[in-house]
C-alpha cells in the first residue's frame, strides 16, 4: 500500500496496526487523509477507528477492505467514509478515491468557492492549494509559492523550487490565494511578499527574480512591507 501510494505522488507519514496508535498518529501527525482497513489489531476494527476520528479530528478518510458485505456496508456508512475502496484494487481506484476525498474535503473547508472554480485545476485545502501536475494533484504549501505570472488564459505558478502551469487566469488564481501573504504587485504578477528580498524603484526582488511593479499596485505594495 506504502508504494502504491507513494507512486502517485503521495507522503505516507505513518503507519499503525491497530486503532489506539492510529489515533496518536493522527494527533501527532495531522494527515491530509487515511485510509484504513475494517480488520485491525486488538479490540476497535476499522469502524471503530473511523467513529473516533469523527469525533476528534476534521480528516477524511477511505476504507481499504476486503469487507463488503451488507452489513458492512451499513455500519460503514454511518461513519460517512470519504470513500471505500475493496480488495484487490488498482491504482486507478487509490487515484480516484484520494483525488475525490482531498476535493470534497477542501470544499467543505472552503465553502464560499463554489465546485465550479475548481475547473481551474487546483483547490485549497487548510495552508497549501492542490495543483494538477502530470495526472495527479499535488500539494503545494502557500509558504513554497514565491510568483504567480499571467500567460493569457493561464497561470505560471513559481516554488522555491518548481514551475506549476495552471489552467486558469491569473485573477481566478489570485482570488483563490486572496489575502495574505499574496499580492498583486501587476496586471501580469502576483507575488507572495513572505519571499519579497529588495525593493527598487518600478520593480521588486522575489527569490532571483526581478518583477516589475505597476503604477497601480505600488501604494497598495508598500503598505502591505515594513520599512525604517
Amino acid at each position: 500500500m506504502r508504494t502504491s501510494i507513494e507512486d502517485l505522488g503521495y507522503s505516507v507519514c505513518g503507519h499503525a496496526e491497530n486503532a489506539l496508535d492510529a489515533i496518536a498518529g493522527v494527533a501527532t501527525e495531522r494527515p491530509d487523509l487515511i485510509l484504513m482497513d475494517i480488520d485491525l489489531d486488538g479490540e476497535l476494527d476499522g469502524v471503530h477507528l473511523a467513529e473516533k476520528v469523527n469525533e476528534k479530528f476534521p480528516t477524511p478518510f477511505i476504507f481499504v477492505t476486503s469487507h463488503a458485505d451488507k452489513g458492512t456496508i451499513e455500519r460503514v456508512k454511518r461513519t460517512r467514509p470519504a470513500g471505500f475502496i475493496v480488495k484487490p484494487f488498482d491504482e486507478n481506484d487509490l487515484r480516484s478515491n484520494i483525488e475525490i476525498a482531498l476535493f470534497r474535503h477542501a470544499n467543505d473547508l472552503d465553502p464560499a468557492h463554489d465546485t465550479g472554480r475548481t475547473e481551474t485545476g487546483e483547490f485549497v485545502i487548510a495552508d497549501s492549494i492542490f495543483v494538477k501536475d502530470k495526472g495527479r494533484l499535488l500539494k503545494v504549501p502557500f509558504a513554497d509559492i514565491l510568483y504567480a505570472e499571467a500567460y493569457d488564459n493561464y497561470t505560471k505558478l513559481y516554488t522555491l523550487d518548481q514551475r506549476f502551469t495552471v489552467s486558469a487566469t491569473l485573477k481566478a488564481v489570485a482570488d483563490r490565494l486572496a489575502g495574505p501573504p499574496f499580492l498583486r504587485v501587476h496586471r501580469s504578477f502576483l507575488v507572495n511578499v513572505e519571499h519579497i528580498r529588495a525593493l527598487e524603484e518600478g520593480y521588486v526582488q522575489v527569490g532571483k527574480q526581478r518583477i516589475p511593479v505597476g503604477k497601480t499596485f505600488k501604494e497598495e505594495l508598500m503598505r502591505a512591507v515594513r520599512t525604517l
